[in-house]
């Protein structure tokens, strides 16, 4: 019977797949559907006395609504202070005059709410049935905020961690060159450093705060299951004693286009990589006529697709990249458009003259009807895709009311995308993704790229700047003093430190060091045993986190995620590391050290020595000209997250049985922290057992 019933059912698929057949005419294209229109709740408005304009967008499918407020305020230059806007809106969260920071968070997390506070606003999200209790806590947060000193302190100390464990990162730093070349006197180009950081006060986030966080300049979104009654009585009830003020406006010029292209060079020295971001201002305002077709061409250029003109050049024909994208971004003040990638320092030159071609190509070669809808396709799915979020759809009526945008803008979204042709595609390029007023920002050793990239500047001159986008000088060149050599500066190192003598008769050290993040306290303990063994345990407060043995011949490292067994290079490095100072057999190690040049390291003169192990690992130590010490020890370091510039700085020499030690070290890089050097113990006839 199950065999019959097969054949009665393979007989009627192949029925009905030649009736389709028949009826339909392959060799004739279909004609494309109309454009999908995406239902987006129409948005209600009301105005409380205060000014607070409130917008609603009904939502009753799921029973939580969300809040948003957005304060409206006009950027203004902070200048020694820049971050403080930033700081107050963070802030806010912190403490109120009847509530702890803990008390807030318990208080929202009883519920199950989400709520989150930042640079002019807060939002959050909440199941209907708790609405009056968490809108009494987002009411309080921004109506009676207290600004604790110490999470102020905190909040400094965390921001500073942060921006120090990002320093030597390319993107962060071409980030910040970015922000100050793109809007030059304009506050956007403003850059939060350590020293603006520090110089924000609790007097200075209550100025701000007192002076903008004003209702009748704020916009309140609410979207969700509430009905338009229950959200004006629930407006006035929790925001209605908010009191107006009179609130500055400022006006700012649209920074000026560049007249033909600049390059700018972050020096990382001996980077293998270079990081490409070309950029430039651009005078795209949110709902401007050409918004949409501008994305659209952006997105032909540098989406994430594989089919984008940027990924298809440099990652799929030329292999120099992963991911080569472009981004712009309108803005009621100022936009911007960017295009990035990282790449071997080796194609640095090529790779931006790719960038360059490509962005030329799209106001200069149309686009094929098939890619556009490709691209199209692209465009609405991420569209539609994004009207899950809450805050996506306030994010919308917002705009519709702040940008004075017809009521259909969002709703006919996708048809608009739809309408936009390859001709228009090729005029907005020319008119946003333009080459010609790039400034072209290069993160990467400057000795291997500066030369090449000059001939993509307009004036035939390469700039430099640091990581905070401030000029840099070139270096004067110092020469190395005739005769000088990478021997006698070794010779000259182990003399200052106490001599070859002294060093020699040494068969084990033992050096404790301490160092403090984030409050906690990090021990680390050193062992070294002639000829070459080695061991190093580090703790956290108390409890071990790692620890790392070397016998002379095998190496082993333990941790949270059990032991393994270090093999190949690393286990090759590790054998130059183990040695008690290995600059006295460097010739026995097979390690190859030249003298490169002489170089300022902070206010003093150093020999730069390449050291090669013979694995291949490249660090440089700089040596002081007069002293003999070594400053400092800089190497480059490609982890998962990209490529790091890491360098420990050496300082405070102190005698121990007559030798110099350094007893504080400072790391910046893949890590930032400072060790300080308790201890440091010699010939104690270490047990094998450490090892």
């Amino acid at each position: 019977m199950k065999k019959i019933k097969s054949i009665i059912l393979l007989v009627l698929v192949l029925f009905v797949s030649s009736t389709i057949n028949a009826q339909l005419d392959r060799s004739i294209q279909p004609k494309p559907g109309p454009a999908p229109e995406f239902k987006i709740g129409k948005h209600k408005t009301f105005t409380l006395k205060n000014g607070l304009k409130v917008i609603l967008v009904e939502n009753h499918k799921l029973p939580r609504v969300s809040f948003q407020l957005t304060i409206d305020a006009d950027p203004i230059f902070e200048k020694e202070i820049a971050g403080t806007a930033n700081f107050t809106g963070s802030l806010l969260k912190s403490g109120t005059s009847s509530k702890s920071k803990v008390e807030i968070d318990e208080a929202v997390d009883f519920i199950g709410a989400k709520l989150s506070t930042g640079l002019n606003g807060i939002s959050g999200l909440t199941l209907t049935k708790h609405k009056d209790e968490f809108l009494s806590v987002f009411s309080d947060v921004l109506l009676n905020p207290s600004f604790p000193e110490a999470e102020i302190e905190k909040t400094k100390k965390q921001a500073i961690s942060a921006m120090n464990s990002s320093k030597t990162d390319p993107k962060f730093i071409s980030a910040n060159v970015s922000q100050k070349l793109c809007f030059d006197n304009h506050p956007y180009g403003e850059i939060e450093t350590e020293e603006t950081i520090n110089n924000i006060t609790r007097e200075g986030i209550l100025n701000y705060y007192n002076k903008f966080y004003k209702p009748n300049i704020s916009y309140l979104v609410i979207v969700g299951d509430i009905t338009l009654r229950q959200a004006k009585k629930d407006a006035k009830k929790y925001f209605g004693a908010w009191e107006r003020g009179s609130v500055d406006k400022f006006e700012y010029q649209v920074p000026n286009k560049n007249i033909g292209t600049r390059v700018a060079v972050v020096h990382k020295e001996g980077a293998v990589q270079s990081y490409i971001n070309i950029t430039y201002p651009v005078n795209l305002k949110v709902g401007d006529k050409n918004v949409i077709p501008a994305l659209l061409a952006n997105s032909v250029l540098g989406s994430g697709v594989f089919s984008a003109r940027l990924i298809s050049n440099l990652r799929e024909d030329k292999g120099y990249t992963y991911g080569a994208y472009s981004d712009l971004t309108p803005d009621p003040l100022v936009g911007k458009f960017s295009a990035s990638a990282q790449v071997a320092t080796g194609v640095t030159d090529d790779a931006v003259n790719q960038f360059l071609i490509e962005m030329n190509r799209m106001g200069n070669e149309i686009v094929d009807n098939k890619t556009l809808k490709l691209f199209k396709t692209v465009s609405g799915g991420a569209f539609a895709r994004s009207l899950v979020k809450p805050e996506t759809v306030a994010s919308f009526a917002l705009n519709s009311i702040k940008y004075s945008l017809p009521d259909d803008y969002y709703k006919s979204y996708f048809e608009k995308i739809d309408a936009v042709t390859s001709e228009q595609i090729m005029s907005v390029s020319k008119k946003y993704i333009d080459p010609n007023q790039a400034i072209i920002i290069v993160v990467g050793d400057k000795n291997k790229i500066a030369e090449s990239l000059k001939k993509y500047s307009a004036t035939g001159k390469v700039e430099f700047y640091d990581a905070y986008g401030n000029t840099v000088k070139e270096d004067e060149k110092i020469a190395i003093p005739e005769g000088m050599t990478a021997d006698l500066v070794i010779e000259k190192y182990i003399k200052a430190v106490g001599g070859k003598e002294k060093l020699e008769k040494i068969q084990d050290v033992t050096m404790e060091a301490s160092a403090n993040m984030g409050g906690m306290t990090i021990k680390q303990t050193i062992y070294k045993k002639a000829p070459n063994k080695f061991a190093m345990i580090m703790s956290m407060n108390g409890n071990v986190m790692m620890k790392q043995a070397f016998n002379g011949k095998r190496a082993i490292m333990k941790g949270f995620q059990g032991e393994q067994e270090i093999v190949g290079d690393d286990l090759e490095n590790l054998k130059v590391e183990a040695v008690i100072n290995p600059e006295l057999k460097y010739a026995e190690l097979n390690v190859k050290f030249t003298l490169e040049s002489v170089e300022k390291v902070g206010d003093k003169k150093a020999y730069k020595l390449k050291v090669v192990n013979p694995t291949g690992k490249t660090v440089y130590d700089y040596y002081d000209m007069e002293s003999g010490l070594k400053l400092k020890t800089k190497e480059t370091i490609v982890a998962p997250q990209g490529e790091f510039s890491q360098t420990h700085t050496y300082k405070d020499y102190k005698e121990i049985e007559g030798l110099l030690y350094p007893h504080i070290i400072k790391i910046t890089g893949v890590q930032n922290m400072e060790l300080k050097i308790d201890s440091v113990s010699i010939n104690k006839d270490l047990s094998d057992e450490l090892f």
